[in-house]
């Protein structure tokens, strides 16, 4: 079993150590070393494994996985291979650690927040290279949280990673851990390590964790949302959170300054924004409307289906919202059909009192389909004669 330093120290960056064992990676060209003691974290809890680096007397290779078996080993994933015996020292990813354990601690604290203010219980933790989730199983099965919930729930942790208070480790013997106010059951019988923060936090955990609070910095909720039945709750922690909010920070001036207004009356006016653009949609909308109902019009054409009105007409592209619309109007007409072309789209319609099946014609000319009534589909201005055609040779039947 290897000797897990980073239960002593979660800051020890450096280590010695020996190589106990080097077997082939299931991966090609790779390699998994056992160490005899090891301050690299290997993937376990929703935490991910720390990587570095592992060198000796001549050589260096970099870690990229760590893995933890039943029994306890810990196992280096290298690009070489290093014999049983040889002495190495390990250096960890200082800046890679400190974020996991900014994330996992702020993890605790929310948690803890939830199952003392709403009453609710934390199922899983996922850390993510941008944001972490846990997954939190509420009273009465709700799978949302409020406004005022979430604001509840930041304050709080924020107030108490202000008070920078210490967070301790350490394997208590069985009578001190049965009397222990946990927040929830341990999930291990034997060598449970609890995690206290201050006194409002308390819970069975072998990840690694801040010496403080005040160092996981602040914590910052994303969204919540249904997961699985369970609220589903996203959120980033210490120097994520710091680079989110300059990011933020940063978009939001450019957006007022774009806007002429201040940062705190952006949501008015990017309000007002929609409002006007929308208005001059509708507006730009019923002009081309307008003008695709004008310009068939024009091409009316009385005389090659006696009794029925046939338009050829070929528009170049536009806006597809208003030709529908002018289609749609067109042959809520009478005796009404239209063979349309906007730039490679084919559009065919006719009146309801017209018997002609204009998704078969459209087939018949190009690549399309639909109802009988309005059909559409693709080609070339070519297609719109050769329709033509069939109708006058066919006729209306």
């Amino acid at each position: 079993m290897t000797e897990r330093l980073y239960y002593d120290d979660a800051y020890l960056w450096d280590f010695e150590g020996q190589v106990t064992a080097c077997r082939k990676a299931r991966q090609e060209d790779r390699w998994e070393i056992a160490l005899d003691r090891s301050a690299f974290y290997p993937t376990s809890g929703g935490q991910p494994y720390d990587t570095g680096t592992l060198s000796w007397e001549d050589g260096e290779t970099p870690v990229t996985d760590v893995e933890a078996d039943r029994d306890g080993e810990v196992w280096h994933t290298t690009d070489r291979e290093i014999p049983a015996g040889t002495a190495v020292r390990g250096r960890i990813d200082g800046a890679r650690r400190t974020d996991h354990m900014e994330q996992h601690g702020g993890e605790h604290m929310l948690a803890g927040a939830i199952w003392e203010k709403l009453g609710g219980t934390t199922i899983g933790l996922h850390l993510g290279q941008e944001e972490s989730t846990i997954d939190v199983a509420l009273p009465e099965e709700r799978t949302h949280l409020t406004e005022e919930e979430i604001t509840m729930l930041e304050d709080t942790v924020n107030s108490r990673i202000r008070m920078d208070a210490p967070i301790r480790c350490w394997f208590p013997p069985a009578e001190e851990l049965s009397r222990l106010p946990l927040r929830k059951p341990p999930t291990v019988a034997e060598h449970v390590r609890i995690v206290a923060m201050g006194d409002f936090e308390m819970v069975a955990c072998g990840g690694t964790h801040p010496a403080s609070t005040g160092r996981i910095g602040l914590i910052k909720i994303l969204s919540v949302i249904p997961a699985r039945g369970k609220a589903r709750i996203s959120f980033v922690c210490g120097g994520r959170a710091c680079r989110m909010f300059s990011r933020y920070m940063r978009c939001a001036d450019k957006a007022g300054a774009a806007l002429s207004c201040p940062v705190d009356k952006l949501s008015r006016a990017a309000s007002d924004l929609k409002s006007r653009l929308g208005e001059a949609e509708r507006k730009l909308n019923q002009f081309e409307t307008r003008e695709v109902l004008e310009t068939i019009a024009k091409a009316e054409d009385h005389d090659t289906l006696p009794g029925y009105i046939l338009a050829a007409v070929t528009l170049p592209e536009m806006n597809a919202r208003a030709v529908a619309e002018a289609v749609s109007r067109y042959i809520a007409q009478k005796k009404k059909i239209l063979l349309l072309i906007t730039g490679e789209r084919l559009t065919f319609g006719r009146s309801a009192d017209v018997p002609l099946d204009m998704g078969a014609l459209i087939r018949r000319v190009g690549r399309g389909g639909g109802r009988p009534d309005l059909a559409s589909g693709a080609g070339i201005p070519e297609c719109i004669g050769v329709a033509v055609k069939i109708l006058k040779t066919e006729g209306v039947r």
